[in-house]
């Protein structure tokens, strides 16, 4: 592609204004449209996007488009994208639940995304797990918590985090961690032993804070998910017990540590540098519209984080 990618951005909140700077950084044209003007009008000014139309419909004309509006406007939104002929990448999740992405959105254009897959501790606990580093996975367990009231700026009940009606609560909030455990395992490898989904708080919220839950892997090892908005301090991380060592990596210590037999023991202060991982995914994205790899999760891969989060709702809220 010799001119610059015209890309649309569909979502003018705070993580579509980070979308359009690092598209614009990356050498993009950008477009941001929302139903909101203000939002677009403060987008455009923060950013130097282009303004786009007020609305939630998706317009053709543009090489690569990004979704990120509330969750419950992915899949419509995804669709009417794919129908222009561009590239899609929707922000995470694919959807509310699994039953509600079309088919043409897990058809090869649509990438799903999990900004983490781009974090560089996270790639090498994985990739390290994956090469032996601790010889055969015994169990593994994820958790994220952060202070709902805190974490969203403004009023948080305005979010959409707070409202089931947009696609809100912590399951899918949190559904990084279970891209992690695709990621980490493969597709269709893990199902649903037990969970709880609850709300446990004082919240003013219509959605769950809190989702306990136990999955196994075909071969029978145990996986602990643990997620909330009600910890006072952030926390985030990811442990693999292996039948030669353990490795772990904790977002609060920003510590990546690996306790194995036959390696010497690592140690190390690694920051996540979530910017950094965004920036890397906005070029790989206008390289994907360019004609190279796909993003790391193709929606039929961002299909498996989404059904586990709908069977975990389905034990947690019997």
């Amino acid at each position: 592609m010799s001119d610059a990618p015209r890309v649309l951005v569909a979502g003018a909140g705070s993580i579509g204004r980070r979308h359009c700077a690092n598209l614009r950084a990356a050498g993009a044209v950008v477009t941001v449209l929302d139903p909101d003007a203000a939002r677009v009008d403060a987008t455009v000014a923060a950013v130097g996007a282009i303004r786009g139309e007020c609305s939630a419909q998706i317009p053709g004309g543009y090489d690569g488009v990004v979704i990120a509006s509330p969750t419950v406007l992915h899949a419509e939104q995804a669709a009417a994208a794919v129908a222009t002929g561009a590239r899609v990448l929707v922000e995470k999740p694919l959807a509310c639940a699994a039953a509600d992405v079309p088919v043409p959105v897990a058809d090869g254009a649509v990438a799903v995304g999990y900004n983490l897959r781009f974090v560089a501790p996270l790639q090498r606990l994985i990739g390290g797990v994956q090469r032996g580093d601790i010889g055969d996975i015994a169990s593994v367990r994820v958790w994220f918590g952060s202070w709902l009231p805190g974490w969203r700026a403004g009023d948080y009940r305005a979010s959409y985090s707070a409202q089931r009606a947009l696609g809100g609560g912590v399951l899918l909030d949190a559904i990084h961690e279970l891209d992690e455990l695709v990621w980490l395992f493969g597709d269709g490898e893990l199902t649903v032993a037990g969970a709880l989904v609850q709300r446990l708080g004082d919240l003013d919220i219509d959605v769950e804070d809190s989702v306990h839950a136990l999955l196994q892997h075909a071969s029978g090892v145990p996986v602990h998910v643990a997620l909330d908005y009600l910890s006072r301090d952030y926390r985030r991380g990811i442990e693999v017990v292996g039948t030669r060592g353990t490795i772990r990596y904790d977002w609060a210590s920003e510590r990546l540590e690996l306790e194995a037999l036959d390696r010497d023991r690592l140690d190390e202060t690694v920051a996540p540098d979530v910017d950094e991982a965004y920036r890397r995914e906005a070029r790989a994205f206008l390289g994907w519209i360019d004609g190279g790899p796909t993003l790391p999760v193709p929606a039929p891969v961002g299909m498996e984080s989404l059904r586990l989060a709908d069977a975990i709702r389905a034990h947690g809220t019997r």
